[in-house]
């Protein structure tokens, strides 16, 4: 269930930097409340273009550092780009970091990916590899998402406005997926074409 991010503040979370701006907020069922927000360019934190950030009580946290473009409080979600071209994942689990690249495999190089991104339904799919498995981001129905990993399980999808974890899902797997539907905008894996 999503709760109101304006509640909820970074102090309320153990380990998230100062000066860290939430922008979404959830409260999840057997692992409470989790932000996702972002350290702008220019915190002490966030590196040269800054990133966005998942942190809560009983989740791995995770950051994810876009490849070419600036993070802002006026532009803090992250386009996915080409495999020649991904954003970095790192989740802070209890063994050590696990780091990751999330990107869109099938999106042509060059100016106009996005525009050509538009005319091909499968290039609207995001890949996250890390920890050795591989997962899928893609929409399903009108305004549905659903997150399988390596291709034959299934752990997060939505139902109307419910969405639930699959009883498969680890916190490796809660990370990457709040992490990666907090930061991306929706319009990088929803399909034009089936509505």
């Amino acid at each position: 269930m999503r709760v109101n991010a304006s509640v909820v503040t970074p102090a309320d979370f153990p380990g998230t930097p100062a000066g860290a701006i939430v922008s979404v907020a959830w409260r999840l069922e057997g692992a409470g409340p989790v932000i996702g927000g972002l350290l702008p360019r220019g915190h002490p934190d966030g590196g040269t273009l800054g990133k966005r950030i998942l942190r809560g009580e009983r989740v791995w946290a995770a950051d994810l550092h876009p490849w070419d473009q600036e993070i802002s409080a006026e532009a803090s979600l992250v386009e996915p780009g080409p495999p020649g071209s991904p954003a970095r994942i790192v989740v802070h689990g209890p063994g050590g970091d696990i780091v990751g690249y999330l990107d869109q495999p099938r999106l042509p190089s060059g100016r106009l990916a996005r525009i050509t991104t538009g005319l091909r339904r499968d290039a609207r799919q995001i890949r996250i590899r890390a920890g050795g498995r591989v997962w899928w981001v893609r929409a399903t129905d009108m305004f549905g998402v659903r997150v399988m990993r390596d291709a034959d399980t299934v752990v997060y999808a939505t139902r109307g406005l419910h969405a639930e974890f699959g009883s498969a899902a680890d916190p490796l797997d809660v990370s990457i997926v709040l992490l990666t539907l907090a930061s991306i905008p929706s319009s990088a894996y929803a399909p034009i074409l089936g509505f």
